[in-house]
């Protein structure tokens, strides 16, 4: 029989036995089977498999598990004395906010009941203890500003109820004067619109120099022979006060309702007079040297046997100062 070239069956089967011999010595051995030789085509190489290491991997597989972990914690470690700051602020934060608005609940209830005792002792029989109320008043002005409009009221309530019957000297009676004292000396930004209210009080001798009493109601009131150096009035109203013989030398008179006052002899020496109105004022006597006065400034009727009224082009203006474009009012008009 001649040899020839094999037929394709014959080597495919005689592949597959020899394929099937070296699996059953794998087996017998304990090594991994490999594929049938005849599955693999030519030229053709397994792929290896892939591995899972490298970043993008990492702590996906069994290997970079315990890598990931680590990593983690150490970032964690970083981070918590951070957020343990965070957390330390945001308590403390908490806690003075807690701390302030119970202080200020307290304050408030201190000062509630100091207002109370200080009531109650004005209307005791003693003058030393209604003077001690008075300044006590003053205090929590000072401590509490929202509480002034209310002392503001009882004050001058206080005033008028003791020297508004008869004539009254301030000299002998101190209270009243510590009461004027104390409402002359005020921070005026918290008044609110509460205005200082002295209408008919017959006080003489009174000491309010350098006082504030802007926008003050004062009509009918007697100050006669009174120390009003310097003070405050701008806006007043003082229709029909006794300012006879007071010092009001310097005074803020600006815009200050003047009608039918009476400031005999009284030393209005550079008062400032621009926007006030004097109609039917009583200046016989006055010391009306370097005044201040406008074209706003009402003299109408004013009684002054001199004849030596002031005119708005008498003393300038001074540069700093701002004339007044104020107009004159009616007469008996309040401010």
């Amino acid at each position: 029989m001649t040899r020839g070239i094999p037929r394709a069956g014959a080597r495919s089967g005689q592949l597959r036995r020899i394929a099937e011999r070296r699996a059953r010595a794998g087996r017998t051995a304990g090594q991994r089977p490999r594929a049938p030789l005849g599955a693999r085509r030519p030229g053709h190489r397994p792929r290896a498999p892939e591995r899972t290491g490298g970043a993008a991997g990492a702590g996906t597989g069994p290997a970079a598990g315990p890598e990931g972990w680590g990593q983690r914690a150490g970032l964690l470690a970083l981070l918590l004395p951070g957020l343990t700051a965070v957390a330390t602020l945001v308590f403390t934060w908490v806690s003075v906010t807690q701390v302030s608005e119970e202080l200020t609940i307290s304050e408030q209830g201190q000062i509630a009941d100091r207002y109370d005792k200080a009531i109650e002792r004005l209307n005791d029989g003693s003058a030393n203890i209604r003077r001690g109320a008075i300044f006590s008043l003053q205090g929590i002005m000072e401590d509490s500003p929202r509480q002034q409009p209310a002392v503001i009221y009882d004050l001058s309530q206080y005033v008028r109820a003791h020297a508004a019957k008869k004539a009254t000297s301030a000299e002998k009676a101190p209270d009243i004067q510590a009461a004027l004292s104390v409402l002359g000396q005020r921070d005026p930004a918290h008044d609110g619109d509460r205005a200082i209210d002295l209408r008919g009080v017959q006080l003489a001798d009174v000491d309010l120099k350098g006082a504030d009493l802007s926008g003050a109601l004062l009509a009918g009131a007697v100050f006669s022979r009174g120390n009003l150096e310097g003070t405050k009035l701008s806006g007043a109203d003082l229709r029909g006060t006794a300012l006879r013989r007071t010092v009001l030398h310097g005074a803020d008179l600006s815009r200050a309702n003047l009608y039918k006052t009476d400031l005999r002899e009284a030393d209005l020496t550079e008062a400032d007079l621009r926007g006030a109105d004097l109609t039917g004022a009583e200046l016989a006597g006055a010391g009306l040297a370097d005044v201040r006065v406008d074209g706003a400034t009402e003299w109408t009727g004013a009684h002054r046997p001199e004849g030596d009224l002031p005119t708005a082009t008498a003393v300038p203006v001074p540069p700093d100062r701002t004339t007044s474009t104020a107009t004159p009012r009616s007469r008996g008009d309040a401010t």
